[in-house]
């Protein structure tokens, strides 16, 4: 029992110690520190084992559960983020539907723009901001709603903001810190839009892709392939972090500086962890940490493989009531949109 007892007891501390790691390694910057991504994709899963050792010990040593009452509380947050855990309230009337979804070019399936517009009619979607969209594609799609944006302009590939409400302002938006004068450095836009109670700022982002392909987790079963394509993966991980990183200095600034209440959506390529997420939440909330309902995993070649992950993200300012935000799993892209309904603050 003694030899148990202190097993168990230095168990405990490496675990604690692991996830304080994990958690003060993710909240470095990635522009600073690319491998914080990797970090901050571990740092919620670890909530698991200190769940796990908080029963173990609590049958041999009531006295002994600290560490991983602490473990809870410092991975909380993140891995609620994942989990959607509550049912959809009544909307009240007046409320607005926004969809965030990465579209991947209309490239997975036939006439998969048509597919999404009659989606979006289905699900009365009143603001659709989309990334990866390919033009003249998108053209179903803009027909359901009265004022679209395209940033940027000129491109025939880049994010948009559908919307059935008047927009009153627009405005391109470019990530200056990242070098280039691609697609990754103008993938954001902004739109004013007046809805019933109030005018919101919408940004809408697609940070840098991981380069990581289907193709590249498609690996044999042996020992060998699965080392080598793990590293190939974790080095293009690591690569794209610098990038989104960058581009998390530009989010935040645009996040400080908005006149309006702000809804924030987009691909962030990461998931809900880490720097940006850290810094975004002291001044906006994310409500699939309350209001998450439905199923998990925003990305189809992740979940298909038993990790069920989101990497798509909607936070709002403090100025709205949500009554829901779910995952909708609908196979039109490789990515699933994530649904919002928002509307006035209940007053006091």
């Amino acid at each position: 029992m003694k030899k148990r007892r202190f097993l168990l007891k230095w168990i405990n501390r490496l675990l604690l110690l692991t996830t304080i790691f994990c958690g003060l390694a993710s909240l470095i910057p990635s522009d600073l520190f690319s491998g914080s991504g990797l970090f901050a994709l571990i740092f919620p899963t670890l909530i698991v084992p200190h769940i796990l050792f908080f029963i173990l010990t609590l049958r041999i040593s009531f006295r002994r559960v600290l560490p991983h009452i602490i473990g809870i509380a410092l991975t909380f947050l993140p891995a609620m983020a994942q989990l959607p855990v509550t049912k959809p309230l009544d909307a009240p009337d007046g409320s607005v539907r926004i969809a965030s979804y990465n579209v991947r070019a209309f490239y997975q399936s036939e006439n998969a723009a048509s597919q999404i517009a009659a989606w979006s009619k289905k699900e009365d979607i009143d603001v659709l901001c989309m990334q990866e969209i390919r033009k003249p594609e998108e053209w179903p799609i803009s027909t359901l709603f009265s004022n679209v944006f395209f940033a940027p302009k000129w491109s025939g590939y880049c994010v948009g903001i559908f919307s059935k409400y008047p927009i009153v302002n627009e405005e391109l938006l470019e990530f200056k810190e990242l070098p280039g004068d691609g697609y990754p450095k103008y993938s954001a836009g902004l739109a004013d839009i007046a809805l019933p109670w109030d005018t919101v700022r919408f940004i809408n982002v697609h940070l840098s892709s991981t380069g990581v392909s289907d193709g590249d987790m498609s690996v044999e079963p042996n020992a060998d392939d699965v080392i080598v394509r793990t590293k190939d993966i974790i080095k293009k991980l690591i690569r794209s972090e610098r990038a989104r990183g960058l581009q998390a200095k530009s989010i935040l600034q645009w996040v400080e500086e908005s006149p309006h209440p702000l809804i924030l959506c987009g691909d962030f390529n990461s998931v809900p962890s880490g720097n940006l997420y850290a810094r975004l939440l002291q001044k906006m909330e994310d409500p699939y940490i309350w209001r998450g309902t439905g199923k998990m995993g925003s990305f189809e070649p992740l979940k298909r493989r038993f990790l069920p992950i989101r990497i798509d993200w909607t936070l709002h300012s403090g100025d709205f009531q949500c009554t829901d935000q779910h995952i909708e799993h609908i196979d039109y892209s490789d990515h699933y949109p994530l649904v919002t309904t928002i509307s006035a603050p209940i007053e006091e």
